[in-house]
């Protein structure tokens, strides 16, 4: 296939889930810079696929993307579409696909090290029997816990609460005494990571339910940072996936794949970088309390959104120039200069993990032109945005 022919790539996923909209949003990205790619949405419900005919998007597209778990006769089904398929999900790593998912061991990194300076010793991982992502997840939640000393008590379930469009999903007696039981039986207070924010929610009705307090005897950490984590009571921690960078990678990999490119490795991890703190772990004692620790969430909230020093003032309702002298003399650096040092950072993340333009990028981080950007990393790294990537890049392979 030629590069400038046209190009129809599938996408199989959940449509109503956070992770799966992310997903799309970074192959949205990635086609930006391809006009010659076309997009096709193949939803499923709970019910499907039913795996008996062909995938919903055979004959009709030149590659897919797919987010599905590890359901007996899955592999075989997904061939049947005679297509290339890059997995958005990390259950079927060892099924000869290739497959982008979240690095396990950040998200074990960026657990643990929350959890431990929340002040929990106590610490245990709640998941699902049928998810291989399960299991590596608490693999890699326990080895870093173990380098600080502690040792991670686990609950795989049978069944789990389902993120779904339609009624939800009983949850048997035996599964929620399951919970019971090791939230009684293990010291306090504990923190339990589990496997999704869907579990989290549903972990922390649980310990509710039994008269425990969140997060002074039972704290709850989520992972994938979604809209129900938020919506949550209390609102509930979870550590922030990388959605939007699993989408692209899978757009680029399928991309060359469909060119005929066959990729060297089949499994691909994009690291997590960010715990989103919320009441189920920190609590109202330990939640930001001044004025000034609002300031800086909503600066590292909003920096990317092109905010300016008036937009922070309105937020926290303090006059600009007093906020300034008060933040400059708490945190020892202007709004300014903080401001700044979030938009850097994902400028170098975007650089880094993306071949998205200069432009695409600056309005990405909250600058009105792109030349706003190209200054930034002179001042701050002496380099111009493709140098940036050039050395990051050079400096990977040379790892490799």
């Amino acid at each position: 296939m030629h590069m400038s022919e046209k190009i129809t790539i599938g996408i199989h996923s959940a449509s109503w889930t956070e992770h799966s909209r992310r997903v799309l949003q970074g192959l949205l990205n990635y086609i930006e810079e391809f006009p010659n790619i076309q997009v096709r949405d193949f939803r499923f419900s709970s019910n499907d696929p039913n795996l008996v005919g062909n995938p919903p998007w055979a004959g009709k597209v030149d590659g897919a993307i797919v987010s599905a778990g590890r359901n007996p006769g899955i592999t075989t089904w997904l061939k049947r579409g005679k297509v290339p398929v890059v997995m958005a999900s990390g259950d079927l790593i060892d099924s000869g696909f290739v497959s982008v998912y979240t690095d396990v061991h950040s998200v074990g990194r960026l657990a643990a090290a929350h959890l431990t300076e929340a002040g929990f010793e106590h610490i245990a991982f709640i998941g699902y029997q049928k998810s291989d992502g399960s299991k590596r997840r608490r693999d890699g939640l326990s080895d870093e816990l173990t380098k600080r000393g502690i040792k991670l008590k686990s609950l795989a379930l049978k069944e789990i609460p389902v993120d779904s469009v339609e009624e939800e999903s009983d949850i048997s007696e035996s599964t929620v005494e399951k919970i019971q039981q090791l939230l009684e039986k293990s010291p306090r207070p504990l923190a339990v990571v589990t496997l999704n924010d869907v579990l989290a929610e549903f972990v922390a009705k649980v310990a509710t339910e039994m008269g425990l307090s969140i997060p002074d005897e039972i704290g709850v950490l989520g992972v994938g940072d979604s809209e129900r984590a938020r919506m949550a009571d209390p609102p509930l921690s979870s550590v922030h996936t990388p959605g939007v960078e699993i989408g692209y990678r899978c757009a680029s990999l399928l991309h060359s794949m469909i060119l005929g490119n066959t990729p060297k490795e089949t499994v691909f991890e994009i690291p997590a970088e960010q715990v989103s703190a919320r009441r189920s772990t920190t609590g109202w004692k330990r939640a930001a309390v001044t004025d000034i620790d609002r300031a800086v969430n909503y600066i590292r909230e909003h920096a990317c959104d092109g905010i300016r020093l008036k937009d922070v003032s309105s937020a926290v309702r303090i006059p600009i120039r007093t906020l300034e002298i008060e933040f400059k003399k708490q945190i020892g650096r202007s709004m300014g200069e903080v401001i700044r040092e979030v938009r850097l950072e994902r400028v170098k993340q975007l650089l880094e993990s993306t071949n998205l333009s200069t432009q695409r990028i600056a309005a990405m981080v909250g600058y009105s032109h792109y030349s706003y950007l190209n200054k930034l990393l002179r001042d701050e790294l002496n380099v111009t945005p493709s140098q940036y990537r050039k050395q990051q890049r050079r400096a990977k392979s040379e790892l490799e």
